[in-house]
Order: structure tokens, then sequence, then C-alpha cells
């Protein structure tokens, strides 16, 4: 059975006095006595003499002030908020509406809380120091709200040298954007990341601390907190957190304390939290949260924050940049591997052989499982990624060594497949080699994602297996083979056109695998931008003719389309174009078509319906027709 309070003393200001009829009105038969803040504060003992509960209304510094006066003269508080005061309801977990508001703060079971003092003044809800991007928000705020405002922030954000001192004698020094103390688990996005429970009867003070060391980092936090999943088990890589009774914090530069949303002080800053402070009426969902919450040992947690040389850059910047730096642990792991791949030696060469010579006869027979051995035998991939981290780290004997392999390797390809097709019959071009002569846009667009995931694999242990998939799909052998066979028959456009996708593939990988590596924190410091600059001339380069060459598809493409199906009246008979494919052999263009007919087309005919099919090209045309004759 619920019990109320026989009698309660009402605290108002101008703004609410209008509750004190409302609250007189109650239905639990308690009696009220109103008295105006101002007036209470003039006089507080002898307004408070007697009195054990107290109902307050007004601003939060009004509310403060009594939670003040209540930690001195141990009475009971009840709160009605007004419908503004939407951090107030839903940290004390207090009725919107207004009857409901009144019989839960003339209640008599009241919950003891702890409160926190940040420089001898209440906070109720959370405190913040520097920039925390948008771990304060409410975690009810909309995804599009919170995202405006942290994409509004991270432009101006930097790191900060911290010291913090814990009860425990715990001192972290550490660089952070900014911090956030909260009172308990109920209130804001830093809820969703902190993998450990906290609480407002806990006999702690919860800080969080935000150091995203990049905007990459910064944006990655953002996607974390967004997520609807409520807890993390561990916390995210630019997120720490501590736990004690007392922490004092001190950065390098002074910064405002923004406490309850208010300029309320200035660092340095001290909280500690008062144990069972005060008796406050709090809604029955906190309540439940309080049941069986003891004090808790002290928990500092900063694995992920930036410490030493991450500091010590830190100080520098004016603003985080926006890639992070990889660990030292992963520039161990990465770069002995990456330098014994830029080395020209007797395996890499014989592996070159064995591979263009398997594509070659795979090219010749037309057998597409012949042309996968081959690609997965080829070890170009290796050094063209040793290249593009030679580039990005202005590592010159990393980059020299890394050329020498990769053009000893294009040169032994030509060199075997030219040799194998001038030693061999003559035979006929494959549909497979005409795939390789033909390079497009698209195939660029293959070779920037294949050199994306060719970086990301060697960077990642666990998944370096990945790397054959990246030289299947990238293809690199059989495009030299093709240019290769062109040399072998003294084709000089057949070669230009292969080698053309070769080198395509070449700078796509290359430049997208240097971006990678970029964008994965292994770039030195902004000095060496001259190899990214050549890679990207020669990426513009490369994609002129490509686009002339897709351009020059598609107008194929749509042409052929157009011939299918079509019907053409030539000399008094019918033909109908079941089938029409268009290829390049050097500059001419070739069209091979399929045609039904009921009657036997002379040469004349033929001659005829050429003629109408030149006139839609500038350029001679190679037609060959087969017709089919049908009763």
């Amino acid at each position: 059975m619920t019990e109320y309070v026989s009698s309660a003393l009402f605290v108002n200001t101008d703004d609410t006095k209008h509750l004190i009829k409302p609250l007189q009105n109650n239905s639990s038969g308690t009696r009220i006595t109103s008295v105006a803040f101002d007036a209470l504060m003039q006089a507080p003992q002898q307004q408070l003499e007697g009195v054990e509960h107290v109902v307050v209304a007004g601003s939060l510094d009004v509310i403060k002030e009594i939670l003040h006066l209540a930690m001195k003269y141990h009475f009971r508080v009840g709160i009605l908020p007004t419908e503004k005061q939407k951090d107030l309801i839903r940290f004390y977990d207090l009725p919107k509406k207004l009857s409901a508001a009144v019989e839960l703060a003339l209640r008599q079971d009241g919950q003891m809380i702890d409160l926190i003092l940040c420089n001898g003044k209440i906070m109720l809800f959370k405190a913040a120091i520097g920039r925390i991007p948008f771990l304060d928000n409410p975690a009810e705020s909309s995804w599009m709200r919170t995202l405006l405002i942290a994409l509004r922030k991270f432009v101006r954000f930097r790191l900060y040298s911290f010291k913090f001192s814990t009860a425990g004698k715990n001192e972290i020094n550490t660089a952070a954007s900014g911090c956030l103390i909260l009172q308990h688990s109920r209130e804001n996005f830093a809820s969703r990341l902190i993998s450990h429970d906290y609480s407002c009867m806990d006999g702690m003070v919860s800080l969080v601390i935000a150091a995203p060391i990049s905007i990459i980092e910064y944006l990655k936090l953002l996607g974390q907190a967004l997520r609807f999943s409520k807890k993390y088990k561990k916390l995210p890589s630019s997120i720490g957190y501590i736990k004690s009774p007392r922490i004092d914090i001190e950065p390098e530069t002074r910064l405002d304390v923004i406490i309850d949303d208010q300029h309320a002080s200035h660092t340095p800053l001290h909280c500690e939290a008062i144990t069972n402070a005060v008796n406050v009426n709090v809604g029955k969902n906190l309540q439940v949260e309080c049941i069986g919450v003891n004090a808790s040992t002290e928990k500092v947690d900063i694995d992920n924050l930036p410490r030493e040389k991450e500091l010590l850059k830190a100080r520098k910047q004016k603003r985080i940049p926006f890639f992070s730096y990889a660990s030292e642990e992963r520039f161990h792991d990465l770069f002995p591997a990456l330098r014994q791949d830029s080395r020209l030696n007797s395996i890499y060469l014989v592996l070159m052989v064995l591979s263009t010579m398997l594509a070659t006869v795979g090219l010749y027979l037309n057998s597409a499982s012949v042309i996968i051995g081959a690609m997965l035998l080829a070890p170009l991939m290796a050094p063209i990624v040793s290249l593009s981290m030679g580039i990005l780290r202005g590592d010159i004997k990393l980059f020299k060594n890394s050329i020498v392999k990769i053009v000893f390797g294009i040169l032994i390809a030509l060199l075997a497949s030219a040799l194998i097709t001038r030693l061999f019959p003559y035979k006929p071009i494959t549909d497979e080699m005409l795939a390789r002569i033909n390079p497009t846009l698209l195939d660029l667009a293959v070779a920037i994602i294949s050199g994306i995931a060719a970086a990301y694999s060697k960077s990642f242990k666990e998944i370096i297996q990945s790397l054959a998939g990246v030289a299947i799909a990238v293809a690199l052998v059989p495009p030299l083979a093709v240019a290769g066979i062109g040399i072998g028959r003294l084709d000089f456009n057949f070669f230009y056109q292969a080698f053309l996708l070769f080198s395509t593939n070449l700078v796509g990988i290359t430049i997208s695998a240097t971006l990678t590596f970029r964008i994965l924190g292994y770039a030195a410091a902004v000095r060496r931008k001259a190899g990214l600059v050549v890679v990207f001339i020669f990426l513009a380069l490369i994609s002129i003719p490509l686009y002339l060459s897709f351009s020059r598809i598609v107008e194929d493409r749509v042409f052929e389309q157009s011939l299918r199906q079509e019907r053409f009246l030539v000399n008094e008979k019918y033909l109908i174009i079941i089938k029409a494919s268009i290829f390049w052999r050097g500059d001419k263009r070739i069209i091979l078509m399929d045609a039904l007919a009921r009657e036997p087309l002379t040469r004349e005919d033929l001659n005829a319906f050429k003629k109408k099919i030149q006139a839609n090209f500038s350029k001679k045309l190679i037609i060959r027709l087969n017709t089919y004759h049908i009763p």
C-alpha cells in the first residue's frame, strides 16, 4: 500500500507558483505549506525547522540549492518538473502528467541516492570538458539530429594533454578531445559505448574519456553510438573509462566545464561522489535500478587512449588529422614482409615464367580453368603492394626494389609468351584473348577494388589468405601473356591493347593500395607527396585511352542490340538478323552476324546488305555473314 507524507513544504518560484493550488488539492490528504525560494534562502534554518519533506518546482539551479539544503538538514525531496525539463524527467524517471507527478512527489518511500560534486557544485546529469562529440546527447535522440550535431563539431576537434588522478592514487597522463562525467546509465549515447555498469547508488564518479585520434576514428565512434544495440562488450578504440570515488581532472590548457548544459566552472576540476547524499522521490524504474547496488571498486580502463608517442603528437597538432596512424605492432608485422616481397630472386623469376607459360597455353586452348591456375601461380601482386607502401612512405629503397622486381617480371613474361607464340604452330585468336584486348574504365574499377582488397589483406595476418582471391579477380598475368602473343605475332596493336589492360591493372592496384595504406594509418609524416602525384598522373593518362575504349565498346553494344531481330529488305528479299557481335582486330572493326532468309541470297544481295550496314559507320568494316535458309 502506498503511503504519503502528512505534511510538506512546497518551494516555488515566480514561474512555478501556479502549481500551489494543484498541489494543495492532492488526493493523498497531505497538508501543503508554500514558501517562495528567495524567502527560503534568506533564512533556511528557520524555514526548514521541523520539516521532513520538501516539494520543489523551479529551475535546475533552484532544485540543486534545495538538494544542498537536503544534505545539510536531512529532509526528503519531491520534485515537480516542468514540461521543458526533459533531462530532469528522464534522469529521475518522473511522470510527465502533473497529477501523477504530484502523487509521486508526496510519497513517503523515497530513495537514497548519491550526488556528485564538481568543484563543490552539484551535478545532476552530466558534466562535460572539452569536446566530447555527440556522447552527451540523450540516448533517445533521433539519429538524424545526432548525426548533424556530430558532423558540425568534428572539424574543430583537437586533442589536449590531460592528467587524471583517482582516489586509488592512479595517475593517468593521456591525450583526449574531452571527457564526460556521468551519474547513471540511463542518460545518453555514452551509455551505449561503456562496457562497465555504473549507477547513482555505487558511490562512484563515472568518467568517459573521448580520444578520437583522427576524423576516421571519430566517424567510426559515431557509427558505433548510432547502432541500436544497448551495450558493447568492450570499450571502442577511442574511448577510456575511469570509475572512482574521487577524480581530479587537469588538462594542459584551462578549459570550461559545462555542468548540466550550463557554464558552471573551469579546470582543474575536482569531482567527488557523496554516498547516500539525499532522499529523493524518484520513479519506479530508477528505484528498481538502485536495488541491490553497492559501492563498487575503482576501475581504470584506458588501454584505448593515446599514450607516449601519440601524446607527443597530440600536443603539436592544432586539430586531429583526417587519418589515424597505425600502431607500432602493426608496423613491425607488416614492413619486414613488404621488404622481403620487394626483393628480386630466382623463385620469383621462375614463377613468372611458369605462370606466363601456363597462361599462354590456356589462352590458346581457350580454357578459363587453365588461365585461373596461372593467376594463382603468378607472384606479381606482392611487389605491387610493396611499391604502394614505398610510394606512401617515401621509402626510396622499397620503391626501387619493387620497381626493379616488377619490370623484370614484365620483361620475362613478355619474352616467355612471345617465344611460345613463335615456337608453336600458328593458332587463331581465341575468345579468351579477345576478352583482354579491349580495356575499359570498368577494368580500372576492378583494379582499384582489387588494390584495396590486396592492401587490406596484407595489413592483417588473419585475412592474408584472401590475396589468392584478389589475384584471380584482377588477373595480372593473362594480359601480359596476350601482350607477349601480340609481340610473337608481330601485331603491335594487339600488344598495345593487351599491355594497356595490364598497365590499367598495375596503376589501379598501386593507387588504391597506396590510399588504403594511408587510411589504415601507415603514412609517414606528411612529407613525400611526389610519389602520389606521379601515380595520379599515370592514372589520369591511362584513363584517357580507357575512356575512349569504353565509349567505343558502348557504341558497339548499342549497335549490336539494334541489329538483333531486325528485318532488312534487300533486293525485295527479307533478311532477319538473329545474332550480331562486334570485335576489333587492330584498328579494324569486324561484325559477325547470323541471319535467316527465305530465299537464297546472291553475291549482289550480300553486297547490298553490307552497304546498308556500312552506312552506319564512317570507317570501313569487315562484315562476315552466315545465312540460314528457312522454307
